[in-house]
C-alpha cells in the first residue's frame, strides 16, 4: 500500500483545501472533471461514529476508516490525474446522507450499508469492505462457536432492534431468547446487568464493547456460519460514471492487496483499540 503521509503532509503544509465549485456548479459536472478541476475530493465525516469517522483536533480534522479510505482515494486519484488531489472533509450525519450525496454537499462516502433503497438513490462500489456479525459474551460463558450453539431457549442474547444484528440471530438462531432493545446501549446494558449473555453486533462494534467493559464482557465470538453486511462507497450518479468506476476498481483492489485491512486496523488503533483482539482468521 502507497502511504498518505506524504500527500497528508501537504495538506497540512497548505492549510485545507476548498473547493473552488459550489455545490450547484458541482452537481452540474460529472464527478471526475469537478476532481481534476478543481484538485479536491470533497468526502463526508461524521463526529462522532466510532471506528467509522470521529473528530479530531488539529490539521486531520477527522479520523476513523472512512476517513482513512477518503485520503487514500484522494492519493489514487492525484496519481492518475497526474495533479494534486486534495481530500476535504464536510459534516454529515446517517439522517442525511443519501441528500448530502445527492445535491453535491459531498461526493463520496466509503462506510455505506448496502441496501436496495440505497443501491436506487445512488451508485454504491464495491463491497468495499464486510462487517462480520459477532457476539460478544460475557465472562465465564465459553465453548459457543456455532450459530447452532447459540439456538437453545437458554442462550439469551440482547440486540437493537430493527438492525441487521438483530436479523442476523433471528435468522441463524431463532430458538434463543432475543432481548431487543431500542438502543444500543440498552442491549450492552442488558448484559452488564445480568439479564443477558452476549450482545450481537458487527464485528468492529464487538471489540469495542470488549475494551470498554473488560470486567463484564470476555470473549467476542464470531459464529459459523460466518453472516456478514457489505459496506460500500456511496457516490452520487453524474450521469458519467468515471468517477464512480475509478473508486469502484480501487476498492475490488484495496480489498485484494490488503489496504482495506490496513486502513480499517489503523483506525482500530488510532481508537485505543487492538487489531490483534480481531478473531482468528478474520478478514474485512
Amino acid at each position: 500500500m502507497t502511504s498518505f503521509g506524504t500527500l497528508f503532509g501537504t495538506v497540512a503544509a497548505i492549510g485545507l483545501a476548498v473547493s473552488t465549485a459550489t455545490p450547484a456548479q458541482a452537481q452540474g459536472k460529472s464527478l471526475w472533471d469537478k476532481v481534476n478541476e478543481t484538485g479536491t475530493i470533497t468526502c463526508g465525516a461524521m463526529v462522532a461514529v466510532p471506528l467509522g469517522s470521529w473528530k479530531v483536533e488539529g490539521p486531520a480534522q477527522f479520523e476513523g476508516y472512512s476517513i482513512g479510505f477518503c485520503r487514500q482515494i484522494a492519493l489514487e486519484l492525484t496519481k492518475s490525474m497526474n495533479r494534486l488531489v486534495l481530500p476535504e472533509f464536510k459534516e454529515t450525519t446517517f439522517a442525511t446522507l443519501v441528500l448530502d450525496l445527492q445535491s453535491a454537499k459531498i461526493d463520496i462516502w466509503p462506510g455505506m450499508s448496502v441496501t436496495e433503497e440505497r443501491k436506487q438513490a445512488l451508485d454504491m462500489t464495491g463491497p468495499m469492505y464486510e462487517l462480520a456479525h459477532c457476539i460478544v459474551q460475557k465472562k465465564g460463558l465459553t465453548g459457543l462457536k456455532t450459530w447452532a450453539d447459540y439456538n437453545k431457549p437458554e442462550i439469551k442474547i440482547s440486540s437493537a432492534t430493527g438492525t441487521t444484528d438483530e436479523k442476523a440471530l433471528l435468522e441463524l438462531a431463532p430458538k434463543a431468547t432475543n432481548l431487543s432493545f431500542k438502543e444500543n446501549a440498552q442491549a450492552i446494558l442488558a448484559v452488564q446487568a445480568g439479564r443477558a449473555d452476549g450482545y450481537v453486533t458487527n464485528v468492529l462494534s464487538c471489540l469495542r464493547v470488549l475494551k470498554e467493559s473488560p470486567d463484564v464482557f470476555g470473549e467476542v465470538v464470531v459464529p459459523t456460519p460466518v453472516r456478514s453486511l457489505p459496506s460500500a462507497a456511496g457516490i452520487r450518479r453524474d450521469g458519467d460514471g468515471r468517477f464512480f468506476k475509478f473508486v469502484d476498481a480501487w476498492s475490488t483492489k484495496a480489498r485484494a492487496d490488503g489496504t482495506t485491512k490496513y486502513i480499517i486496523s489503523d483506525a482500530i488503533q488510532k481508537n485505543g483499540l487492538d487489531p490483534k483482539d480481531l478473531p482468528a482468521g478474520f478478514n474485512f
